[in-house]
């Protein structure tokens, strides 16, 4: 698993220099040959796909979601083990239904003729398919995390920091 999230990572920082790159690029021909470049808008929003979610396995290996820890310490040990695993619980339930809606995209794109405007009438499908790849891993991630703070929880055992 950890091997797919550093190629999920890599894949995400190349798709931010690819961002900077495109957009500079925009800027620069829009200011010294007075045109943009074609369907910069598009390339721009399915850069963005992969920018965000990508990283969403490691952040949830890490335990790096933001958390509000001034009232979590307030409470007993047992207590915030069982607020985790809630928590987690929450975070599976969710992230199902999202997967399934994008599953649901992307099939309705896939199966049908549907793509953008624009000079290159690039498909709807990929990005699509990259948001279901991104959630089946953190999907993947918040199952391992349920479990692994479920058993924490019942032996009185403190949960790992990092998986």
């Amino acid at each position: 698993m950890k091997r797919i999230e550093y190629v999920l990572d890599s894949a995400a920082a190349v798709a931010i220099v690819l961002l900077c790159l495109l957009i500079t690029a925009n800027i620069v021909s829009r200011e010294f040959l007075l045109m943009g470049m074609p369907d910069i808008m598009i390339a721009v929003q399915e850069l963005m796909v992969a920018t965000i979610l990508f990283p969403l396995a490691s952040a949830t290996a890490a335990r790096a979601h933001i958390a509000i820890e001034v009232i979590a310490n307030l409470f007993p040990a047992a207590l915030n083990r069982w607020i985790a695993v809630f928590a987690a619980l929450i975070g599976v339930g969710l992230a199902c239904v999202l997967l399934m809606a994008g599953w649901f995209e992307f099939w309705k794109a896939f199966n049908s003729p549907s793509h953008y405007g624009g000079t290159f009438h690039w498909p709807k499908w990929p990005s699509r398919l990259l948001f279901v790849l991104a959630f089946v891993f953190f999907l993947i991630r918040l199952v391992q995390i349920l479990w692994v703070d479920l058993r924490a929880a019942i032996t009185g055992q403190p949960a790992p920091e990092k998986l």
